[in-house]
Order: structure tokens, then C-alpha cells, then sequence
């Protein structure tokens, strides 16, 4: 179980890092929409982490 929440939680740090590298060449709504899901992935990982411990 531990094992599969640390891949969990690496996918979701690096579609975050994905969706954040995104934002540079996007202005506006979807820049600020983009940042949301981003840092809810963010969340969720680190959740998915430490919750874990």
C-alpha cells in the first residue's frame, strides 16, 4: 500500500511540474486556471505523502 501511494505521489508531482512549466507561455484566465490544478496536484502529492507517514 505504502509502495503504491509513493508512486501515487510521484505522478501527481510530476504532472504538477508539468502543468506549472505550461504557465509560461499562457496569459490570463487559463494562466490562473492552469496555476489552481497545478497547486492542487502540488497538495495532493504532499498529502499523499505525508498523510503516509
Amino acid at each position: 500500500m505504502r509502495e503504491a501511494l509513493a508512486q501515487l505521489a510521484a505522478a501527481e508531482r510530476e504532472l504538477a511540474d508539468r502543468r506549472t512549466a505550461e504557465l509560461v507561455g499562457v496569459d490570463g484566465e487559463l494562466a490562473r486556471l492552469l496555476a489552481s490544478v497545478a497547486a492542487a496536484g502540488a497538495a495532493h502529492a504532499f498529502l499523499l505523502t505525508e498523510g503516509a507517514a
